[in-house]
């Protein structure tokens, strides 16, 4: 029975010695720069310092970018701004029936909660509108503006792009329900 508790203890301190002398050392692969030699000088630790605080201002080589406000013309007329864009003779009528509405689609030009700049917005598009029919909505909290009544969505992202090049970049394409008119 002592033999066994010799043997015991003999691979027991064999355990502990493998284990504490043979594992593995943490490597350091960088040194801290706060660990300096004996050698170093406060002047070189300062100096190194001050090359860290140095601190550089971009502001004389700033370049200033003015882009005037994109102004649209309400003089022209609505042939020349819908130049090569189908501007239909009979829309410009005044005298229209709706004979029924169908889902499709119409551009959004704004959605703002801002009742006079959905206005203006309004007024500046009738002078432009072309064949389209404009339309004012709201849905609370917002006012939207939303033109024409196109029957796919590939009409009104026509129009969504020429509304792009005119400035007002924030239209998008929705589904709504359109009316059909008289011919």
């Amino acid at each position: 029975m002592i033999k066994l508790y010799m043997i015991y203890f003999f691979f027991s301190a064999v355990f502990v010695f493998l284990f504490t002398f043979c594992s593995a050392q943490p490597t350091v692969r960088y040194e801290e720069k706060s660990k300096k030699t004996d050698s170093t000088t406060e002047t070189e630790i300062k100096k190194e310092s001050i090359k860290f605080d140095e601190k550089f201002d971009i502001t004389p080589f700033r370049t200033e970018i003015n882009l005037p406000e994109k102004k649209i013309d309400i003089s022209k007329s609505s042939d020349e701004i819908w130049y090569q864009y189908d501007v239909k003779e009979e829309a410009f009528s005044k005298t229209k029936k709706i004979k029924g509405t169908m889902n499709g689609f119409r551009v959004q030009v704004i959605a703002t909660d801002d009742l006079d700049e959905a206005n203006k917005i309004q007024d500046e598009l009738k002078a432009i509108k072309g064949s389209n029919e404009i339309y004012s909505v709201f849905e609370p909290p917002f006012y939207k503006i939303l033109i024409g009544d196109f029957r796919t969505s590939d009409e009104a992202n026509s129009l969504r792009f020429k509304l792009n090049q005119l400035g007002y970049s924030d239209s998008k394409v929705v589904k709504s329900t359109i009316n059909l008119f008289e011919k």
